[in-house]
């Protein structure tokens, strides 16, 4: 009986593994619709939402500028960027900015703070949703995140000087 149960129970989690990883279970959308989807929300939260040349939505929050990159090739991944061009270009305040980013990025949940090629910090949460409008349901708590992270960035920097 043991056997049979165990036999049983591993060919229903085969079945539910291979029915999981089905494309046929998955939900396409065009850029177009995830573009309608955050704007939307964006919109109906006071914000002024566009879309930028690259396809992305782009929205201002206080005095900061943040992008939501739409990828059509997988709804699933929701990444929202707040960038920032620095005006010192100098090797020290490049590693003033990298020590930054770097300890915002170790004291604060879900952000990644990097310096990119051009020397210029970037604050990026990244998740993995269900459904692509689902995001709805964490953005006020990621752009408190990125608050924080970018606070704690900015005092790094600061108490470098």
């Amino acid at each position: 009986m043991k056997i049979r149960s165990v036999l049983a129970q591993a060919a229903l989690a085969g079945a539910l593994l291979f029915a999981a990883g089905s494309p046929a279970l998955a939900q396409t959308y065009t850029k177009e619709q995830l573009q309608q989807t955050y704007m939307d929300y964006l919109q109906a939260e006071g914000f002024n939402p566009n879309i930028t040349q690259q396809g992305n939505v782009r929205f201002r929050r206080e005095g900061k500028y943040y992008i939501i990159y739409v990828d059509e090739r997988d709804p699933e991944y929701f990444r929202l960027v707040l960038s920032f061009s620095a005006d010192d270009k100098s090797a020290q305040a490049r590693q003033r900015r990298l020590e930054g980013t770097n300890l915002a990025t170790n004291e604060t949940k879900v952000v990644k703070a990097y310096v990119d090629n051009d020397g210029d910090p970037n604050f990026a949460c990244e998740m993995f949703l269900i459904v692509p409008g689902d995001f709805k349901t964490h953005l006020s708590r990621l752009l408190r995140a990125m608050d924080t992270a970018y606070d704690k960035y900015r005092r790094k920097v600061a108490d470098q000087r």
